[in-house]
């Protein structure tokens, strides 16, 4: 049997049919919704990271709509969301930390992206996208053109998300060369534009309330970002994604006057690496995190996976850490 995050299939199943019982835990989530009354907690969101998803399909004239690439990537996010819609009560926020699109940003991928993450929207979860080294600003903007409204800075996709006893900062650490062609590559490694890092002066600036900040890429890969949180007491921790790997660490910073351990938080994908997601809760002492882990592999799921893959899993289950406020 093959295990696709959770769910048990056979190894001949087909992509199509792996998306069919992907869609049909979504039914059985969204029936099971009816029936009982729909909270909202507005203290819990979801974090997802990674999600890769392709708009081009293997027959485009087909009722099932299989990607050319990695087509159990919206399986795995289907899923992911079939859970997200069985908890209770639901989180008020799911947050994306970059590389929505598959490869190279492509304006079908956000289209069908856009699809997908729907079914948390029509929950009533409000869904916010950040940047990744495999999106692209024009076509995502063309797509979710509320966000060309919505950013905190212009031409940059950041946003913040108000829970109960802090902000969330999602920043835009994509580093888009200029002039890219359709499907050619841009720098794997992270940015944050100068007018970001400004606008965040600004925004810390004379605040009560604490900050956590998050994007796509690790806070190494960005000096002037970490240069920032040395200096600003307000900041409370870091999160990111884009390894595929759950990581619970330390970012040792240095300020003028004495060296600051930033907590970190890196996030899995849906699609291979760590699978699975966290879900962050804010009290008013603490941002917990916790990793809802469902399964391991790398770079596809096989068959009979190593026992090291199903350890990894085991061990990393029910992950918790936390940031002080």
């Amino acid at each position: 049997m093959l295990s696709l995050g959770g769910v048990a299939l056979a190894s001949s199943a087909s992509a199509a049919m792996l998306d069919k019982v992907a869609e049909a835990a979504i039914a059985e989530a969204k029936a099971t919704a009816k029936r009982g009354k729909r909270k909202i907690d507005p203290a819990t969101a979801v974090l997802l990271s990674d999600i890769h998803i392709s708009g081009e399909f293997v027959d485009d004239k087909s009722a099932e709509r299989i990607p050319k690439y990695y087509p159990y990537n919206p399986t795995c996010l289907k899923l992911r969301i079939a859970e997200i819609l069985q908890m209770r009560p639901l989180p008020a926020n799911v947050l994306v930390f970059g590389d929505v699109a598959w490869d190279y940003g492509l304006e079908e991928d956000y289209r069908y992206a856009a699809e997908l993450l729907s079914e948390l929207e029509q929950a009533g979860i409000k869904v916010t996208l950040g940047m990744g080294n495999h999106d692209r600003r024009a076509p995502f903007f063309k797509v979710f053109s509320e966000y060309t409204k919505s950013t905190k800075v212009d031409g940059r996709v950041v946003s913040v998300v108000e829970m109960p006893d802090f902000d969330f900062v999602m920043l835009d650490s994509l580093a888009e060369l200029p002039n890219l062609k359709p499907r050619q590559a841009t720098t794997v490694s992270g940015e944050i534009s100068g007018g970001q890092i400004e606008w965040l002066k600004e925004f810390v600036k004379g605040r009560t309330r604490r900050v956590v900040l998050g994007s796509h890429h690790p806070l190494g890969e960005m000096a002037n970002l970490e240069k920032l949180i040395a200096d600003t007491p307000q900041v409370a921790g870091y999160v990111y994604g884009h390894t595929h790997i759950w990581n619970k660490g330390v970012r040792v910073v240095r300020p003028r006057k004495e060296l600051h351990m930033v907590p970190t938080v890196g996030l899995p994908a849906t699609f291979y690496g760590d699978i699975g997601f966290a879900v962050m809760r804010s009290t008013p002492t603490a941002v917990t995190f916790e990793y809802s882990s469902k399964g391991f592999w790398w770079p596809q799921p096989k068959e009979n996976p190593p026992a090291e893959w199903q350890s990894r899993a085991e061990d990393l289950a029910c992950e918790r850490c936390k940031f002080l406020l």
